[in-house]
């Protein structure tokens, strides 16, 4: 259909094969300057608290925290994601400081768990890719959220993203409200260049929270024109209500 929609397709079929214009200040409370379409409902929480020297908890905790497949909230259903983490971690970013817009996998993470949702039977519907990612200590995890707002606000004019199959140019990326969830949290609209038809516009959305010495990321897209308005609430909600009770009942 369009280009960046191909190369999506290429990505799901390769994972069956291989088996966010201002830097945003502020803690979780306080949203970004964008504009007002991802603001309409976004969840709000409390914290959940570790003491900073806590490392984050390891690869398997971090599996029973991540929301599980055939889970379901509102429209969208938890899937088999059949690769360990995105794609997208697979990409380069040119210049390299724009990198964490496009992957934060090398930001020091100690352990992962990665799951995806969408709407079943709806190939053009809203998909969503859901990655926990523990650090060292809360530091660790805050730096790695720093280094994602400093991208968003250096390369908000945008850049290029070296994928698989074809090199995409992000044309602009540009603050959006996050939620009110974890001890910090940043959200971005992300506007591609369509591969093959330079007229056409793409849209991504890209949220990140940090939660102690933990870090959810949610990056969703769409097979088409639209603007969809942000990442699905039901999805930001649901893994973070899983998560807040999982690390209420065991911290580590």
């Amino acid at each position: 259909m369009y280009g960046v929609g191909n190369e999506q397709r290429f990505r799901r079929a390769a994972g069956a094969v291989i088996g966010a214009a201002a830097l945003l200040v502020g803690t979780a409370g306080c949203s970004g300057s964008g504009t007002g379409e991802a603001a309409a409902g976004v969840p709000t929480g409390s914290a959940v608290a570790s003491p900073s020297g806590t490392p984050g908890p390891g690869a398997d905790r971090l599996k029973e925290l991540v929301v599980a497949q055939g889970e379901k909230f509102g429209p969208y259903e938890v899937t088999d994601p059949l690769l360990d983490e995105p794609m997208s971690e697979l990409y380069e970013a040119q210049p390299t400081a724009c990198q964490p817009l496009t992957s934060l996998g090398k930001a020091g993470h100690t352990a992962q768990a990665y799951a995806k949702a969408g709407v079943p039977g709806q190939f053009q519907a809203v998909g969503t890719e859901i990655l926990l990612r523990s650090y060292p200590d809360a530091g660790a995890a805050a730096a790695a959220v720093k280094s994602l707002a400093d991208a968003g606000g250096r390369c908000a004019g945008g850049y290029t993203e070296d994928r698989a199959l074809a090199e995409a140019k992000v044309l602009r990326v540009e603050p959006v409200p996050a939620p009110a969830l974890g001890d910090e949290a940043r959200a971005y609209r992300i506007v591609t260049q369509d591969v093959k038809d330079p007229g056409i516009s793409l849209y991504k959305y890209l949220t990140l929270v940090r939660s102690g010495s933990v870090t959810l990321a949610f990056r969703s897209d769409v097979i088409d024109t639209k603007d969809f308005g942000g990442v699905p609430q039901e999805i930001v909600t649901g893994q973070w209500e899983r998560f807040a009770r999982g690390t209420a009942a065991s911290p580590s």
